[in-house]
């Protein structure tokens, strides 16, 4: 029997300075994440422990201080940066998901949010 599965992190909202142009540096801006953690399960379907698993509090912390310890210019280095760190910090995570958008962009038009999906596999 298998137990790979998925630990979803839906809208986690974190105030940032990543962006592109001036303004976003100096007044920051509403980003909002949504991450899809997969990952071999076995152990903790078996244990019923949380040391067997990814916790996702703390996978939610590692991505707050990631996401605003360095000023991004593209969305693209952001989401790398929060995948690295996951992947340093949960070994059985397999792969990872960030989608990640900007609610508030600064762009002349009426749209609901922008942004990026990658999904990163552990090297190896």
């Amino acid at each position: 029997m298998s137990e790979t599965g998925r630990i979803l992190i839906e809208k986690l909202d974190i105030y940032a300075y990543h962006g592109f142009f001036s303004e976003e540096e100096r007044l920051g801006q509403r980003f909002v994440l949504d991450l899809v953690l997969d990952a071999d399960l076995r152990a903790a379907a078996a244990s019923d422990r949380l040391a067997d698993t990814v916790d996702y509090g703390r996978a939610v912390a590692i991505v707050a201080e990631v996401f605003t310890a360095s000023r991004y210019h593209l969305l693209e280095g952001a989401a790398r940066a929060v995948a690295l760190a996951l992947f340093d910090a949960f070994p059985p995570l397999t792969s990872v998901e960030v989608t990640l958008r900007k609610p508030a962009p600064p762009i002349p038009a009426t749209l609901g949010s922008v942004g990026i999906q990658l999904r990163f596999q552990r090297e190896g």
